[in-house]
């Protein structure tokens, strides 16, 4: 489903999009990123790096980065997050659905939902970035990210979206203008 069906504007950088491409022989391949982080989506408020010297410094970093609390840009009232998916297997389509539900109370209440082209079949991770707007997202919620492909759940994630509620003044003003 487009994201302007649920009256919101969503930001996903496809320049940013990178897949990982890491050399491995037989002995990384127990330790690859893709094997330790199977199924999940790391998520971060800086870039995720997309190359390291080794496999295991590559792993720490991508360890060291993640976040699950991120706090509202009060400016633009929005929360920019990157996104690291790792897919529990390699992807067999040129495009994936990324889904946003809602779980702060234990149910999930889909928020949002779209496509995202990848860079070819076959590929194992994607990195990239989201920018949630207070307006359509409220504050203080647990957010559950998914990507899809084809109804198949490929990796998911949660993390939680923090920021000052509205005060209201409570007082009412009935008089006409």
């Amino acid at each position: 489903m487009p994201a302007h069906r649920f009256g919101m504007r969503f930001l996903l950088a496809t320049g940013v999009m990178v897949a990982l491409l890491v050399g491995q022989h037989e002995a990384e391949a127990k330790k690859s990123p893709e094997k330790v982080f199977r199924g999940q989506i790391l998520t971060s408020n800086t870039r995720f790096p997309t190359s390291a010297k080794s496999v295991s410094t590559y792993i720490k970093k991508l360890k060291k980065n993640k976040k699950t609390k991120f706090v509202e840009d009060k400016k633009t009232k929005s929360w920019k997050i990157y996104v690291a998916a790792f897919f529990k297997k390699p992807l067999n389509d040129l495009e994936i659905t990324v889904k946003l539900y809602d779980v702060t109370t234990g149910r999930r209440h889909l928020v949002n939902s779209f496509e995202q082209y990848t860079e070819g079949r076959g590929q194992t991770s994607l990195i990239s970035h989201i920018k949630l707007e207070r307006e359509f997202f409220g504050v203080n919620k647990k957010i559950m990210i998914t990507m899809e492909s084809r109804k198949m759940v490929l990796a998911q994630g949660t993390f939680h979206i923090l920021g000052e509620e509205e005060k209201l003044s409570g007082k009412v003003d009935f008089t006409e203008d």
